[in-house]
């Protein structure tokens, strides 16, 4: 009742229209179930259900049956405000015509449940302008009893056929909630794979199935669902699909720093030269996010890069050996070109070698974590020790983090604490 109540709202009250719902269904005997009597009740009010060929000239919300013709598997896209969104397509048609339906955020996830072939009642918000394809924004949508023919020319192709890939899994980002189109809760997650034919994003909508393998490993996966996006090939990977190892060896190309050119997508492999920490700030919708600034550079050149989201949050110092895989070439503030990683892009940190060491300096606390400054260096600690003290320290170092062995308090030496203050206060 609430779909159809949607139409209705700016002329009755919901207890209004429940009423005139009620009363209709009395009036009919109980012979009419509560989703016809809505129907009737918006036709009463003037707010039938239209044609697709109608569409285009709707200026607020409509209501329509349609046959699915074809179903985008969803793709994530960042706003100019640096938050992620997500969208699936839709193309649906009737006798009269085509309509591409846009799934956003939410409402994208369900589009695992949508098959080609079934027939909807859409509720939604058609765009200004004409063509042969209206473009409708999807309020809600509902699978309905009834049938639609559609004409020959207008019935399209599914997304691709499913098949087999043998890719190497790159990254594995966590599970994301969703809300089905029955309203019950859901889980997606993304990945990024690669093999010799590029970078591939992949979208599972059973998080287990990716989840049970291990990141950088080569894995066949089976019933992936391939389609065209503007960022290249991406994979939909639903219930039948599966992930299993695979025993070939695969060289994923990557691309040199000086061969980036702004619009297009690269994987670099680099050092980092400068990294600076994360930003925190909230989205023009309200939203906490993250933003980071580094450098890396390799044996042709040097580029900036911005991480933004979760991403950003991770841990880097100068020095890391890194691999960024699916980033976006695109014009910085100052007018030079920089590599951008949000949704669909992967950072892989390389594991770099531990070594002992045995420094002294004085714990202080940084913007990432409590740390150990020699005076030459600054070195966070994987625990945190207590802040102000001189401590000698033994312990492993990697990617500039120090795991305490032991640790021990430094007793000043009288005479140099006199000599530097005898200095500072000028005696001879």
């Amino acid at each position: 009742m609430k779909f159809h109540y949607l139409l209705v709202d700016d002329l009755v009250g919901r207890e209004e229209f429940e009423r005139r719902v009620d009363a209709k269904v009395a009036e009919s005997g109980d012979l009419l179930d509560e989703r016809t009597a809505a129907m009737l009740v918006v036709r009463d009010l003037d707010r039938a259900h239209v044609r697709i060929r109608d569409l285009s000239g709707t200026s607020s919300l409509a209501c329509f049956f349609a046959r699915v013709l074809s179903v985008e598997a969803p793709r994530e896209f960042e706003r100019s405000d640096g938050t992620t969104g997500i969208v699936a397509n839709v193309m649906v048609g009737d006798e009269t015509g085509r309509a591409k339906l846009a799934l956003w955020d939410e409402k994208a996830g369900g589009v695992s449940e949508i098959g080609v072939g079934s027939v909807l009642e859409i509720l939604g918000r058609p765009k200004g302008g004409g063509g042969r394809v209206v473009d409708v924004t999807a309020i809600a949508i509902q699978e309905a009893a009834c049938d639609i023919t559609c004409n020959e020319a207008d019935t399209l192709a599914p997304a691709g056929p499913a098949g087999d890939i043998e890719v190497r899994l790159i990254a594995v980002e966590a599970p994301r909630a969703f809300r089905r189109r029955d309203g019950s809760p859901g889980e997606m997650v993304e990945a990024v794979v690669g093999n010799e034919k590029g970078i591939f994003r992949l979208v599972a909508w059973v998080p287990e199935t990716l989840l049970e393998a291990e990141t950088g490993t080569n894995v066949v996966i089976r019933g992936a669902v391939a389609r065209e996006s503007d960022r290249g090939i991406e994979y939909s990977l639903g219930e039948a699909g599966s992930v299993s190892p695979s025993d070939r060896e695969i060289v994923i190309p990557m691309d040199t720093i000086a061969g980036i050119e702004e619009g297009k997508s690269y994987s670099i492999a680099g050092t980092v030269v400068s990294v600076q920490p994360s930003r925190s700030f909230v989205t023009k919708g309200g939203r906490p996010s993250s933003v980071r600034n580094l450098v890396i550079t390799d044996s042709t050149g040097e580029v900036p890069v911005v991480i933004w989201g979760e991403k950003a949050d991770g841990h880097l110092v100068s020095g890391d050996r890194i691999e960024v895989y699916n980033a976006a070439a695109r014009r910085g503030r100052y007018g030079d070109t920089e590599l951008h990683l949000s949704w669909g892009s992967a950072l892989v940190v390389l594991a770099g070698e531990e070594e002992e060491v045995d420094v002294r300096g004085t714990v202080i606390a940084t913007g990432q974590g409590v740390a150990l400054d020699t005076g030459d260096a600054c070195y966070l600690l994987a625990d945190p020790l207590p802040v102000g003290y001189d401590l000698r320290v033994r312990g492993s170092l990697h990617r500039g983090v120090i795991t305490v062995h032991h640790a021990e308090a430094v007793i000043p030496d009288p005479g140099d604490l006199q000599s530097r203050l005898d200095r500072f206060s000028g005696q001879p």
